[in-house]
């Protein structure tokens, strides 16, 4: 079966530092993506569990962290109820963060693979992800 990936990239003004542990608060993350709750202990081998709501329809995503380097990398593996597949590892998806300093602020770039859909990942790549980098960016940046 064909899957897609994703690749992002955005320009922050912020240290690598501050957008990693924007990244991986769960305090700080439902202000700038939308989100009602983050839940984690934020260890490599522990749950991430993403709870937000679209259209007035409640969802969770279900994740396990595979690497937090800080201030340089951050990913994990997740699956989701609102993605209409069953919940089995060949459905999971990976999402990476990679920060690197350039120039007095942080290169961040994302990549998602596994997307099984070319609808979901059209609209992953040219709605949701633009959305929520940006919404990131000016959270960062509107502390400044």
């Amino acid at each position: 079966m064909k899957t897609f990936s994703i690749t992002k990239q955005i320009i922050i003004k912020a240290s690598p530092e501050k957008v990693f542990a924007t990244l991986t608060s769960s305090d700080e993350i439902p202000k700038y993506y939308p989100l009602n709750e983050v839940i984690s202990s934020w260890q490599v081998g522990d749950s991430v569990h993403y709870k937000g709501e679209i259209s007035g329809q409640a969802f969770t995503d279900y994740g396990v962290i595979t690497e937090l380097k800080h201030p340089e990398v951050y990913s994990y593996r997740y699956w989701s109820d609102n993605h209409g597949t069953e919940n089995i590892p060949d459905n999971h998806l990976t999402i990476n963060y990679t920060l690197l300093l350039v120039n007095g602020t942080t290169q961040l770039t994302l990549v998602q693979d596994n997307i099984k859909s070319e609808e979901m990942f059209n609209v992953m790549n040219t709605v949701v992800w633009d959305m929520l980098l940006n919404g990131l960016k000016e959270y960062l940046e509107s502390g400044l």
